[in-house]
């Protein structure tokens, strides 16, 4: 009975974080997209970054 009682409290805890989390974010916000590129800073809107891919290795030459 006392596990079942820390169950519902967990859930009940996990459920209100979650709403808490969803007012707080912007309804515009994309959720797991960079708009930026982590390398050069520019503006790539979640695509791979034009200036970082061109750049390829050539074993040192």
């Amino acid at each position: 009975m006392v596990l079942v009682l820390i169950g519902i409290a967990i859930g009940i805890l996990l459920v209100v974080i979650l709403i808490i989390k969803a007012t707080r974010t912007s309804s515009r916000d994309v959720v797991g997209i960079d708009m930026h590129c982590r390398k050069c800073g520019i503006i790539t809107h979640g695509l791979s970054c034009p200036k970082c891919e061109k750049k390829t290795k050539s074993f040192g030459v």
